[in-house]
């Protein structure tokens, strides 16, 4: 006799006493999940402070607990050990939405513009021409990024690096430009080993640029308090008539986390410095950070780099044949791996689906608009026309149904339902899913503002009708429907009222 394949599994993880043995497991169940693969986009749609990188992109597995999202603003991306990753980034050669300017991007090991520390596992493609779901629709031309995050990650031995700021002057501030921009603009992070030149051009004149331990507290004109001159060179420079001058900075090892830049002359001319080791940032769990980094020091988005995720709730285990063991998988991935469930979820569809050349026009915006005016959390609003169906399906039935969501008040109502024709109206039934209790629900239908019938719901019931009607309208009347009273000690809830017309 055949044995199951569930008799068989039991047998093999049970060890000779009967319990379910932990060392048996792992020769019937594979509980690692599939490597991540994301293909995802960003772009820059504002200008200056607003240019912020924009990341879209849409649901992997279910491991991965990525929701979609559409040009967000996110502080951090995960990305996972072993993955596979394509960027497209859009703002590469293309200026969308208020952006006035490009904007390359590069995966690095520390946050820092420039191309020293680049990661190495990172392909760089600018030969792309691609449309992205919520991005565009319109392929435009993309920097593309491909890489594989490495199962086992070595930290590199990091490169010290040169970096330049331009500084202007104008009334009451420094004026920065290249790799930081605007006035007085905290500046880094500055790495212990690297170096930095403070270019002051003419307009500094006037302007002595020096660092300083102080934060403004001892400032006084002239006087340097708390002047910080370790690994500086030309501290107190300012630019000349036609002549720049440079401030250059090579972190000491021992230079404090933070250092201020000031003006000798005025106070207001002032701006902070953050100072950090040269090492790839983590977390201090064993998590790394990485920096997706535009050619400015504010422009970047950090990354954190995360170990593969195990089982998590809502996975079932499916034979995989290859590996002759139980894997973990959820619907989206078994859907991907079993073509026969696709189409058999697509025939059933298709069964129980109406025609698509007759339900092309079913929702025509134009018709709603024309119909449901003045809808808001406190109106009762239409929303099936039967009549409209009608035209469109084939379909005999003639009726519209109104709705109020939720715990039922009085009101008047403001949402109109218009005839589509001339029409004689044959019955209104209404209906709730909470009973009114201690008094009736009582209704009052209005054709052109005036009362034409008060259908009821009595007390403990769910429904209430009105039949043998003949209330005729005409092609543009309308009707408004009011709750005059919703039960005295329990309110009806989820009211639907139903109309029925020939």
């Amino acid at each position: 006799m055949a044995i199951s394949r569930n008799r068989r599994l039991a047998s093999l993880v049970r060890d000779s006493a009967g319990s379910v043995s932990a060392d048996r497991l792992t020769t019937v169940i594979d509980n690692t999940i599939e490597p991540e693969t994301l293909n995802f986009a960003t772009d820059v749609r504002g200008a200056g402070q607003n240019a912020h990188w924009l990341w879209s992109w849409n649901p992997t597995t279910l491991p991965y607990g990525r929701a979609p999202i559409s040009l967000s603003n996110e502080g951090e991306i995960p990305l996972y050990k072993a993955g596979t990753y394509q960027l497209d980034n859009f703002a590469a050669y293309n200026t969308n939405g208020n952006s006035t300017q490009t904007h390359s991007i590069k995966l690095k090991w520390i946050e820092e513009p420039g191309d020293a520390n680049l990661v190495d596992w990172v392909t760089y493609d600018s030969s792309n021409t691609v449309a992205f779901e919520g991005v565009t629709s319109t392929p435009q031309k993309t920097q593309r990024l491909t890489w594989q995050v490495p199962t086992t990650i070595t930290l590199p031995t990091l490169n010290t690096s040169t970096q330049t700021y331009n500084i202007g002057a104008e009334t009451g501030a420094y004026t920065f430009s290249g790799i930081a921009t605007g006035s007085n603009p905290t500046l880094g992070p500055l790495y212990r080993g690297n170096t930095y030149n403070f270019v002051l051009d003419s307009t500094t004149s006037g302007h002595p640029f020096y660092l300083t331990t102080d934060s403004n507290g001892e400032w006084s004109q002239g006087t340097y308090g708390g002047e910080y001159t370790s690994g500086v060179t030309n501290s107190r420079g300012a630019g000349s008539s036609g002549t720049d001058a440079t401030v250059t900075f090579v972190v000491p090892a021992d230079a404090p986390d933070t250092l201020d830049y000031q003006c000798g002359n005025h106070q207001a001319m002032n701006g902070t410095l953050t100072i950090k080791d040269l090492e790839v940032d983590s977390s201090g769990d064993g998590e790394i950070f990485i920096y997706f980094q535009h050619a400015q020091e504010q422009h970047k988005t950090q990354v954190r780099i995360k170990e593969s995720p195990r089982i998590v709730p809502q996975m079932c285990l499916t034979w995989n044949g290859t590996k002759g063991k139980y894997v973990p998988q959820d619907l989206r991935n078994y859907m991907d791996l079993t073509p026969s469930f696709v189409t058999r979820v697509r025939e059933e569809i298709g069964d129980r689906s109406v025609d698509s050349a007759a339900t092309l026009n079913l929702i025509d915006s134009d018709y709603v608009s024309a119909r449901v005016s003045g809808v808001d959390s406190g109106s009762v609003s239409a929303i099936v026309d039967s009549d409209y169906v009608s035209a469109r399906v084939g379909s005999t039935e003639q009726h519209t149904t109104l709705t109020q969501n939720g715990t039922l008040y009085v009101l008047n109502g403001s949402a109109r339902w218009y005839a589509p024709r001339a029409v004689t109206i044959q019955s209104m039934a209404a209906y709730v899913q909470t009973a009114p209790v201690g008094s009736s629900l009582s209704l009052r239908v209005n054709k052109n503002g005036s009362s034409i019938q008060t259908p009821t719901i009595t007390t403990g019931n769910t429904s209430g009708s009105l039949t043998g009607l003949s209330d005729t309208m005409n092609a543009g009347d309308y009707l408004t429907v009011d709750i005059t009273a919703v039960g005295s000690s329990t309110a009806g809830a989820d009211l639907n009222l139903v109309i029925v017309y020939k």
